[in-house]
């Protein structure tokens, strides 16, 4: 997944979204096919762009902290994000303890998360979302403080 360094400019969040869509359309994956259905994605992406996520279960788990911790979205808006059969789907055939231990494994980097989103400027603000798209990545994470 690639972050887009500061040093890249040009490429608008819009833009980087887009690309994120296409990437997982080629790996055929579920999340990139829910995210047409719903607008919830079009944040989800969002924050997986910002915050350099990829698409692992780890970096999910990663942009759901992101998205709590780090964004003005409410915690009923993340749920919206995986209450799709699809994504329950995905997380059935994983199962619950292999799941739980994924989430034990991920504490060092979700405490890391937490600690950054506290260094924040602000948080990200989400409503205005339209308006961040068009803009250059770096801006916004400039404008944010979002160290990735």
């Amino acid at each position: 997944m690639p972050q887009y360094s500061e040093l890249n400019s040009t490429i608008t969040l819009e833009r980087a979204i887009q690309e994120l869509r296409q990437r997982e359309e080629e790996k055929n994956d579920t999340p990139i096919k829910m995210s047409a259905i719903s607008p919830t994605f079009e944040r989800h992406d969002a924050i997986h762009v910002l915050f350099g996520c990829g698409t692992t279960l780890e970096d999910e788990i990663a942009a759901h902290i992101w998205m709590l911790f780090g964004t003005t979205a409410k915690i009923n808006e993340m749920h919206q994000a995986v209450a799709h059969r699809e994504h329950r789907n995905v997380l059935a055939n994983i199962g619950h303890l292999k799941l739980i231990g994924i989430w034990i494994t991920c504490l060092p980097r979700i405490l890391s998360i937490i600690i950054k989103c506290s260094r924040m400027k602000k948080r990200l603000a989400l409503e205005e979302l339209e308006k961040l798209k068009k803009l250059p990545l770096c801006e916004v994470r400039r404008q944010y403080g979002i160290v990735v």
